[in-house]
């Protein structure tokens, strides 16, 4: 629920220089057009690509990018097909703020016999591109490189990976975070100033009165708690809490989700506790932030600004997130034990063991204990992320990639897993994770993260520590 809701958008300039007084290649501005067409067409796959069309001149260079601009495009790609003065693609790239990525492409992947000045002008943008770098980085404007013909699989995977990280940007730059309650008290990790978010992310911070959603839960009617039980137990989890315990929490969990949808909260950090002395509600409301992760709306607890900020990030990088804490140091297996209270996202957990929806055991309000999840995620390559706030109002990216073991989950009302360091020992990632600066939660998702991460971090103009 962006606060301006838009795809991602992919601006494409592509440039030559086909003149008629010099070079008397003019008779290629159809081809060049149609070339222009095809690389536009191999962009379509990672989002809406605003194409202005072929140009070789000033003029032609300021329209395009104003194109851009009235689309306001989240990302720059720029191509030459063959030689081009530096002042045309830097005239429209002065109007532009988006990241930038300089293609060194090419239709063809070798230089055949057969070939002709023709397929020259059109794969021999490396003739013009010294300029263009050069002029970027003397306008202190951060650029990203691919290189690689057309078809080229490490180049389209190089495309992709800096396509998806100025996905993520766009996705912080547009992201309204409501808090509930307050930090928890005396968390210094949880301490930011919302402005410098702000300035960085661009991501805004909002309260959300804790009354807003208890007024939202007494509209919630039996009914419907009962519709959203029967949801769970067609996924087939099996529920172990009594019938009063589970409407109350399936009730607040609804009241949740109408909050963010009205709202229009692309995630919320919460002081879980903040309900639980309240004669309304009176529980702890994980059911309900659980079921909210699992649907693309990241929650923490604490009312963690940060981490929310981390599992939108990865949710654009993996498609799912999901929020964790340190706890256990497994010495005789080299394994950290992962889990947070009973908040995460039940959508990853291993099938072999199920989920079960159980009655917590940490908080208990003046009407029990509440609904919680009890599952172990599944194993598989992950990647550990946070953001780490370092001083003066600045942050910077932590990732750590390693597994998730199989294991049966223990009966700690809670998600739960093992996670296994790709980079040695348990006492080595320990100690390597605290010297990063990170805070005592993070975030996960499935997969070899750390390179995209580190490029979001790039487009951010932050450091990533990979740990």
């Amino acid at each position: 629920m962006p606060i301006i809701k838009k795809e991602f958008t992919i601006g494409l300039l592509v440039t030559a220089l086909l003149e008629d007084k010099y070079n008397k290649t003019g008779h290629m501005r159809g081809e060049a057009r149609k070339v222009a067409e095809r690389y536009a067409g191999k962009l379509k796959s990672f989002g809406r690509v605003v194409h202005p069309g072929f140009f070789e001149y000033e003029q032609e260079a300021v329209m395009a990018a104003r194109a851009l601009k009235a689309e306001d495009v989240d990302v720059v790609v720029v191509i030459e097909l063959a030689y081009q003065k530096g002042l045309v693609p830097m005239r429209a790239l002065l109007e532009l703020d988006a990241p930038i990525i300089v293609w060194n492409a090419q239709l063809v992947d070798e230089f055949p016999e057969s070939a002709d000045f023709d397929l020259i002008m059109v794969n021999s943008g490396m003739a013009g591109l010294p300029e263009l770098t050069s002029s970027l980085v003397r306008s202190n404007r951060r650029f990203w490189l691919v290189t690689g013909a057309i078809d080229d699989p490490s180049a389209e995977e190089r495309l992709g990976e800096l396509l998806s990280a100025a996905r993520a940007v766009a996705r912080l730059a547009n992201a309204r975070v409501g808090i509930i309650g307050h930090p928890y008290e005396g968390m210094t990790d949880l301490m930011q100033d919302d402005y410098a978010v702000l300035e960085t992310f661009g991501a805004t911070c909002w309260p959300i009165d804790h009354d807003d959603v208890t007024a939202a839960f007494g509209a919630i009617d039996d009914k419907a708690a009962r519709g959203l039980i029967q949801e769970q137990k067609d996924l087939g989890r099996n529920i172990e809490v009594a019938e009063p315990m589970m409407l109350r929490s399936a009730r607040l969990a609804l009241a949740l989700e109408k909050v963010v949808r009205e709202g229009g909260f692309d995630a919320v950090a919460e002081f879980d506790q903040v309900w639980l002395s309240e004669e309304k509600i009176g529980i702890i409301p994980f059911f309900g932030t659980s079921r909210l992760v699992e649907n693309h709306v990241p929650f923490t607890c604490e009312a963690d600004v940060l981490r929310a900020l981390a599992m939108l990030v990865l949710e654009e990088l993996a498609g799912h997130a999901t929020f964790l804490e340190h706890y256990l140091l497994d010495y005789k297996r080299n394994l950290m034990f992962n889990s947070h209270d009973g908040h995460g996202n039940p959508s990853l957990a291993d099938t072999k063991h199920g989920v079960r929806i159980v009655p917590t055991i940490y908080y208990q309000g003046v009407h029990g204990f509440g609904a919680s999840f009890n599952y172990s995620y599944r194993p598989g390559e992950v990647t550990l992320a946070s953001i780490g706030s370092v001083g003066d109002g600045c942050f910077r990216l932590i990732s750590a990639e390693g597994r998730f073991a199989e294991m049966k989950p223990r009966d700690i009302a809670a998600p739960q897993t093992f996670f296994q360091w790709n980079g040695g020992g348990v006492a080595m990632f320990s100690e390597a994770w605290l010297y990063s600066a990170p805070s005592h939660h993070h975030t996960a998702a499935y997969g070899r993260l750390n390179r995209k991460i580190a490029l979001v971090a790039e487009m951010l103009g932050l450091a990533h520590v990979k740990v």
